[in-house]
């Protein structure tokens, strides 16, 4: 009986120690916990084409893990006003069954664990925390287990919680659109430099031009500055004639008569003449150096005839013509072509003669001295030739090119602004070429909206000025109606991209700019902005071509890790206040504190609001205890 009761006895110390000696494993991994390491890639976490990737590499030293237990390893990203819980990392001893990452008591271990999820701007200051849990499982764990479902374990004890990493460093949104449309100059010096006259001078913090890019399209004016109007008319001679015979038959059947006297109406107008061209021709039939004479005879006959005229019209009283003596005044161009073959075969061609092909064939066929004499052999045959082909190519061609009157430049710039309905949809569109300021740019397009409602290129051109100067609403809506007015138009596809870049809707942006590009636009400069937002930063640099001095070029060479590129970039790129900033941003990952801090002090001179941002950006967490860089963000 005796002996009984003690084997109970010890049976029972023995359920004990073994309770003890598992509630004590657990405590002791509680107390060992800080043995375990984790390592975290990048150090501070980073925003790339929307998301946040990092992986933790965790590593348990030896004798540390128990057999039979499981530990539940939670990581949350906090920032304030909330918190994202990502998926759980689960770890076991040798002894238990199921899902999870088995972990030596011996030997110890490693795991990764890699996490990706969307990016907030709520979480710019934000910190990695993982909190991990101990316990001791009567059955197989599974991979789904919660965090809660551990606390409700077996022996659940509470590990810790232990911060392993920053976040989140937002460089990557900091694509600029806006200044890059309006072309913003914000200065940083504390010292501008100034002109003679003691000005600042903005050129000095301005691209180069060679160097500007313009992410919109205005469309042409269709304006031209110099018109050039014609006027013509043909006097037609008998065969081997060079006389004036204004009784010719050619000549009343051409109503040569008329077509002077429109030539003289034309002149008489006063336009400047910029030059007359005479043309003289003779039919193919004839011997070749006679023609060529015969030819030259017309033509200064023709320009007998007109100069003739011409002196008259000048020695009006009430004349208006821009020439005292048309001999003297006018550049004239006259020349003899000789026998006139091309004539020939389209007169041929366009007869109704049956057999004209064989006519052509025979023609084109002919040894070239011969040819001549072929067309007199056909004549025998065809006496067509001789009354309807060749007599109209016995002629002189007579052209008057003449400047149509057009307004100053002044006088144009003038109207746009006082009196546009006195101006061409054409002239108004080309009035706003005439000024650099975009407000009285504006005034001008919505002028010739307003003017020339159904005109595609007037909303266009509204459209690209109404966003320079900020008003992004109204660029919308003058777009969508040039649009309409124009459908499938490159230019204002991509105009309609740019829009909704400026308003950070990249999906719409990249439809449009992926359209225009398909029509023909050269767009890659902002299909390299479309990369950005995706992360894609080499592929962008290839996008960006010979672009230079860009801040969206430095962007994304500091995002695919270039900084010197960028900071070359940097130099000549338009100054404003994410200039100076993306230039303390290289400072500071490069490790050059004296660049970093110039340019934070720039960027917050050129825009206060900055500071605060600055002071919490995780791109400068190293010198948050820095004294200088406190000095510059208190």
């Amino acid at each position: 009986m005796m002996k009984k009761a003690t084997i109970f006895k010890f049976a029972g110390m023995l359920i004990l120690a073994v309770a003890l000696v598992s509630c004590n494993g657990l405590k002791k991994m509680a107390k060992n916990y800080n043995d375990v390491n984790y390592e975290v890639t990048p150090q501070v976490l980073e925003a790339n084409g929307g998301k946040v990737n990092f992986t933790v590499k965790g590593t348990i030293p030896p004798k540390y893990f128990n057999k039979k237990a499981a530990v539940l390893i939670q990581p949350v990203l906090t920032y304030p006003g909330g918190e994202l819980q990502l998926t759980p990392v689960l770890l076991k001893g040798e002894k238990v069954e199921g899902d999870g990452t088995t972990v030596s008591y011996a030997n110890g271990g490693t795991f990764t664990y890699s996490a990706e999820f969307e990016y907030d701007p709520k979480m710019n200051a934000s910190e990695l925390m993982v909190t991990a849990v101990a316990f001791q499982p009567k059955k197989a764990v599974s991979s789904q287990m919660t965090m809660a479902d551990a606390m409700t374990m077996r022996k659940a004890l509470n590990l810790g919680e232990e911060k392993i990493a920053d976040g989140i460093i937002a460089t990557s949104t900091r694509i600029d659109v806006q200044n890059e449309v309006r072309g913003l100059i914000q200065i940083g010096d504390e010292s501008p430099q100034k002109d003679a006259s003691g000005n600042i001078r903005m050129d000095a913090y301005q691209v180069a031009p060679e160097n500007e890019v313009d992410m919109l399209y205005l469309a042409p004016h269709g304006y031209e500055k110099e018109t050039i109007i014609t006027e013509m008319a043909a006097i037609y001679f008998p065969q081997n004639i060079d006389k004036w015979l204004p009784n010719h038959d050619w000549n009343k059947k051409k109503d040569v008569a008329k077509q002077l006297e429109n030539l003289n109406t034309f002149v008489a107008q006063g336009w400047v003449i910029r030059d007359m061209e005479i043309d003289g021709w003779a039919s193919p039939e004839g011997e070749e150096t006679f023609n060529e004479g015969l030819s030259e005879r017309r033509a200064i006959t023709a320009t007998n005839v007109v100069f003739d005229n011409f002196q008259k019209l000048a020695r009006k009283k009430d004349a208006q013509v821009s020439f005292k003596n048309p001999k003297d005044d006018i550049n004239l161009k006259r020349i003899g072509h000789g026998p006139d073959w091309n004539g020939f075969l389209q007169e041929v061609e366009a007869s109704t003669i049956a057999d004209k092909r064989p006519i052509l064939n025979v023609v084109k066929s002919s040894d070239p001295d011969k040819r001549e004499q072929e067309i007199r052999n056909m004549i025998m045959i065809y006496p067509e030739l001789d009354n309807q082909i060749l007599p109209p190519l016995r002629r002189a061609e007579i052209k008057v090119n003449a400047f149509e009157p057009k307004k100053t430049d002044d006088e144009i710039a003038r109207l746009s602004t006082s009196d546009p309905g006195e101006l061409s949809n054409e002239e108004l569109l080309y009035a706003g070429t005439l000024t650099q300021d975009w407000n009285t740019q504006y005034a001008i397009y919505k002028a010739a909206v307003q003017n020339y409602p159904q005109s595609w290129e007037a909303n266009n051109n509204a459209g690209v000025v109404a966003l320079k100067i900020g008003k992004a609403d109204e660029a919308m809506n003058y777009f969508n109606k040039a649009n309409q007015l124009k459908a499938n138009n490159g230019m204002v596809m991509n105009n309609l991209g740019v829009v909704y870049a400026y308003n950070d809707n990249w999906k719409e942006a990249e439809t449009n700019f992926m359209n225009a590009n398909k029509m023909g636009v050269d767009n890659n400069y902002n299909l390299a902005l479309v990369d950005m937002t995706k992360g894609n930063y080499k592929v962008a640099i290839t996008k960006f071509g010979n672009t230079k001095c860009n801040y969206n070029l430095a962007l994304a060479q500091v995002l695919s890790g270039n900084n010197s590129a960028a900071a070359t970039n940097l130099e000549c790129a338009r100054k404003n206040a994410k200039t100076y900033y993306l230039m303390a941003i290289v400072g500071a990952r490069t490790g050059d504190a004296n660049m970093m801090n110039t340019n934070l002090k720039k960027a917050i001179k050129a825009d206060p609001a900055i500071k605060a941002e600055a002071k919490a950006d995780r791109e400068f967490i190293k010198y948050y205890t820095d004294p200088t860089f406190m000095g510059i963000v208190e």
